[in-house]
């Protein structure tokens, strides 16, 4: 009887140690977790035309602000003799957060409208990241007039259908805003529902 109790509190010590172990593992891989750098789009590829009056304005800069929680980062290209310009897909590795930081993605025509002047043609700000199907379908072809007045679209959550996206403020039409973009007629559908709902909901 007293042979096996030494054993038997060995196998205990041993079965403790193995789930302290796990535990402390995976208190571990969660508290560094946070610390892990993770990979996210700050800017999609950009397809796009610069115009004025229709007409293509060739040989002029157009600049992309990239903004991340403080970060700043800032490229260019010129446009070639059909007006368009090309930006390369950017990422950025940063840290997981409890809270939410500010991101951004615009464009602006440099010496516009006049000599170290910069138009802003498209902005972009939301939070935390930029994946978002309806941001890339618009970035791929994007015509911006330099004598348009800027308006706001609102992007479509193609991830999650109904769920809140980034609205857009631009001098830019988009050739893909049927499926990326709300039409009007889509956002006063939706306007008429939520009246619809909160009539409802007060008993009228």
């Amino acid at each position: 009887m007293l042979g096996w109790q030494p054993l038997n509190l060995k196998a205990i010590a041993v079965g403790l140690g193995l789930i302290l172990s796990v535990l402390a593992t995976n208190v571990e891989a969660g508290v560094f977790g946070w610390l892990k750098r993770t990979e996210i789009q700050w800017s999609p590829e950009v397809h796009g035309v610069i115009v004025e009056h229709d007409k293509p304005v060739v040989n002029i800069e157009v600049k992309r602000r990239l903004y991340y929680d403080g970060k700043e980062r800032y490229d260019s290209v010129t446009t070639d003799d059909t007006g368009h310009f090309y930006f390369p897909r950017k990422t950025l590795k940063v840290r997981r957060v409890l809270f939410d930081v500010s991101i951004a993605l615009e464009l602006y025509v440099v010496d516009y409208p006049s000599k170290s002047e910069e138009d802003q043609v498209f902005r972009l700000s939301t939070l935390n990241d930029l994946d978002y199907r309806s941001v890339d379908f618009v970035m791929s072809d994007i015509r911006c007039e330099l004598t348009a007045e800027a308006k706001v679209d609102e992007l479509k959550n193609l991830e999650i259908p109904g769920n809140s996206a980034p609205n857009i403020r631009s001098k830019c039409t988009f050739a893909h805003a049927e499926i990326a973009l709300y039409s009007d007629e889509e956002i006063e559908q939706q306007r008429l529902e939520l009246e619809r709902i909160i009539d409802k909901q007060e008993g009228f």
